[in-house]
């Protein structure tokens, strides 16, 4: 049985489909509203503007014939994967940019922005360098750090893997990403 705490946890890491829907829904009534202003056209008498409601009707019934099968094959074939694809953003979760830090009496949610500042500030310390020489990305599964060392100072990136791997281990960051160390191969003078 799933917890009221795992259920807010999950609830904060996940994102809604809102924003999916809305774009659907905002094209389905730019189309609606385009096919009601040739409506209202044609019963006004006036020119259509880009074509009259029968003129596209018809084009729409006779394509099945006056197309290649190979057109109408790649055409089904465009559109089922335009479905599937819309499918899948429907069923699976969105995720949000943000870890859960383990607590047992309470939900901690650390937004990635905020683990990945901490996680430059360790990487500096450990490594010896200035600000702006260490660039922490943080993913769902995975830190990425980029490293420009000073010139003639080495760096030694197993040290610096491990320094992260312990923070995220103090932190209880949940789950444990995977620690990816680059060193840049040109030194920055004078940091």
């Amino acid at each position: 049985m799933v917890s009221k705490l795992d259920e807010i946890r999950e609830r904060e890491l996940t994102s809604g489909r809102s924003p999916a829907v809305l774009i659907g829904a905002i094209i389905v009534i730019l189309v609606c509203l385009y096919a009601l202003f040739e409506a209202a056209l044609k019963a006004l008498g006036q020119e259509p503007m880009v074509a009259a409601p029968e003129t596209w009707w018809s084009w729409i019934s006779s394509m099945p014939g006056a197309t290649e099968p190979a057109a109408l094959a790649l055409l089904g074939l465009g559109v089922g994967l335009i479905g599937l694809v819309l499918l899948s953003h429907g069923l699976r979760r969105g995720r949000r940019a943000r870890h859960s830090l383990a607590c047992e009496d309470a939900i901690l949610i650390v937004d990635d922005q905020v683990l990945a500042a901490g996680l430059a500030r360790r990487a500096r310390s450990a490594a010896g360098v200035g600000p702006g020489q260490a660039l922490v990305t943080v993913h769902r599964e995975r830190v990425e750090v980029q490293l420009s060392p000073t010139s003639g100072s080495p760096i030694d990136p197993a040290s610096i893997a491990a320094a992260i791997e312990d923070e995220l281990r103090a932190n209880l960051v949940e789950p444990q990403p995977q620690v990816h160390i680059r060193v840049s191969s040109s030194g920055v003078i004078g940091q």
